[in-house]
């Protein structure tokens, strides 16, 4: 994982199912300590559900606000991805074990 402007972090997610679902993060701007910019995609060229997020850090009172904010090509695609993908589920459980080992550290 390489967490600069231009670094790159593939990963895989073993699903439910059984299956492996390659992805790959592509970080386009990274400000310590407010905000991270990136593209998520499956990691195969031109991908069709390629989509951009924001990641914001703001400090309230004593704590850290997080918030994510994902732009997609279309709704029809955004539609797509939080259907097959599970999208929403899977990014509430990924925040839930950060807060998890962040409550252990």
């Amino acid at each position: 994982m390489e967490v600069r402007p231009g670094g790159v972090w593939r990963l895989t997610m073993h699903g439910p199912d059984g299956k492996n679902y390659p992805n790959q993060v592509d970080y386009l701007e990274v400000v310590k300590p407010e905000r991270l910019v990136y593209t998520h995609s499956s990691g195969i060229a031109n991908d069709p559900e390629q989509f951009e997020v924001t990641v914001t850090f703001e400090e309230q009172d004593g704590k850290t606000q997080l918030r994510m904010q994902s732009r997609f090509i279309s709704s029809e695609v955004r539609n797509k991805v939080v259907k097959e993908h599970h999208a929403i589920e899977g990014g509430n459980q990924t925040l839930q074990r950060l807060a998890d080992y962040l409550a252990k550290t």
